[in-house]
């Protein structure tokens, strides 16, 4: 009798498919363009059979991507098994743009695919091969629920589908053996039995409690203090989607981080805060007064060693200072906040401790005040920075040429931005509800000015300094 096998998922994991609605699908997901001539047949198309093949082989390397969601009966907790029916054919999914395939009809295109859900009855993740992108390229969409990733867990399949180097050698794909599921009666004791025993270790957690005490409160205080309304979370979204992207140098950031303080992510934060207020002021919209336009900022929680699949990841919410109208000193600012988040309200021990209670007793810990948060709007924008390989990779013979990365949208969160540096860039995906954020275009446009303002700022204060150091010498 073959062994049967079947995981459990976090209380974190497990959350982001209770809080999933019909108008907000959790899945996140990124849109990478490749030049398609290193892959191209006589006809001009793609080799879609290779590619096919060279997607089944790298799957062998992450089992998690053959297996399906199942329910615990009695406690509703999901638990992942092998999925018997499993079929490359319905994930890997292949069409081609009209003419002229330019940029604007593959973002629509984009937009379109990240506003449909995943079937729950298979394994929750989809790829679209996209050709006839304009200048010989091709795209390919990935969509994977959030259930089964964070940001870093998306860097995993990124390693196992991309190589540094054109001529890696092509692996045979594995046959697939899956293994049986215990049955509902043999998951129903196993949990009664895993509750059983959280209840008993919940005595050894009053040590971390006591430790993360101040986390603890900062993160149940900001959770549940209501952000200012704007035009960021005025509406509950629609089941479509709109998506943008745009991409800045790193050196560019770099400059700007050396020249004017801070860390890349503090440059990325501020350039995001003078564009919302650019945005909200000719929304009309009176931000010189406005206090605690709220974000989350997502934090990798991994430790040395442990799991790569599945989430761990800390949300901080952070007020930034959108009613500051000088650059200089709105930088000044996040990173006061973004220090203080990190140093000392030790949001991140708070988040953890409550996820790992969920995780020995109930999900609902977890998900309840998602929930709770989500209904009293308690943050107005997710930004979320994903450091990416500096090196090009390939997919096959063919070199990515940008990877654009897209976080989900809550109930009535109306845009969302995700960041993914690669091969000296930093691309940003920019995820908006298609009813109540139409122009993203425009907001996009305002991140674009915003960053352009700091680089001249950067770059004369280097002209200063340089004045400066050159001056003695002429005297």
């Amino acid at each position: 009798m073959p062994e049967t096998f079947y995981e459990r998922l976090s209380a974190l994991d497990a959350t982001f498919l209770a809080v999933e609605t019909k108008s907000a699908p959790m899945h996140v997901g990124a849109a990478l363009v490749f030049d398609a001539r290193p892959l191209m047949l006589e006809h001009g198309g793609l080799d879609i059979e290779r590619l096919t093949k060279y997607t089944k082989a790298a799957v062998d390397s992450i089992p998690r991507y053959r297996q399906r969601v199942e329910w615990i009966p009695g406690f509703g907790h999901p638990v992942w098994v092998d999925d018997d029916r499993f079929n490359m054919n319905f994930h890997l999914r292949h069409t081609r743009l009209p003419l002229p395939g330019d940029e604007r009809s593959l973002k629509r295109l984009v937009g379109r695919l990240f506003s449909q859900h995943l079937d729950r009855s298979r394994p929750l993740w989809e790829f679209w091969v996209v050709e006839g992108v304009e200048d010989d390229r091709f795209a390919l969409i990935i969509k994977v629920h959030h259930c089964m990733v964070d940001g870093i867990a998306g860097v995993e399949l990124l390693q196992a589908l991309l190589q540094i180097s054109p001529d890696a050698v092509e692996r045979e794909p594995e046959q697939w053996k899956p293994r049986p599921a215990p049955s509902r009666t043999q998951l129903l004791v196993n949990e009664t039995n895993h509750r059983i025993d959280g209840l008993r270790k919940l005595s050894h957690f009053m040590p971390r409690v006591r430790k993360n005490y101040k986390g603890l409160t900062n993160v149940l205080r900001s959770g549940m203090k209501p952000a200012p309304r704007t035009p960021f979370t005025e509406h509950d979204i629609s089941p479509y989607r709109r998506f943008d992207w745009t991409t800045f140098a790193l050196d560019d950031v770099k400059a700007i981080k050396n020249s004017l303080g801070g860390t890349i992510n503090d440059v990325v934060v501020a350039t995001t805060t003078a564009a919302v207020r650019r945005y909200l002021l000719r929304r009309g919209t009176d931000v010189d007064t406005m206090e605690g336009f709220r974000t989350l900022l997502p934090v990798n929680t991994r430790k040395a060693g442990g799991p790569s699949s599945g989430n761990h990841v800390a949300m901080l919410l952070a007020d930034l200072p959108v009613s500051e109208a000088d650059p200089l000193e709105r930088l000044r600012k996040v990173i006061r906040v973004t220090t203080e988040l990190k140093n000392e309200s030790n949001q991140t021990g708070g988040a953890e401790l409550i996820e790992d209670v969920a995780d020995l007793t109930t999900k609902r810990l977890v998900s309840e005040l998602y929930r709770a948060a989500m209904k009293l709007r308690t943050y107005n924008l997710i930004v979320t920075n994903v450091p990416g390989p500096p090196i090009p990779l390939y997919m096959l013979t063919a070199p990515m040429k940008a990877i654009y990365p897209m976080v989900p949208l809550m109930q009535n969160q109306n845009l969302g931005i995700a960041l993914f540096s690669y091969a000296g860039n930093l691309h940003f995906g920019f995820n908006a509800d298609w009813e109540s954020f139409p122009d993203v275009h425009e907001f996009v446009e305002d991140l674009e000015a915003s960053f352009a303002e700091y680089t001249q700022l950067a770059a004369a204060r280097v002209a200063e300094k340089m004045e400066g150091t050159d001056s003695p010498a002429r005297a």
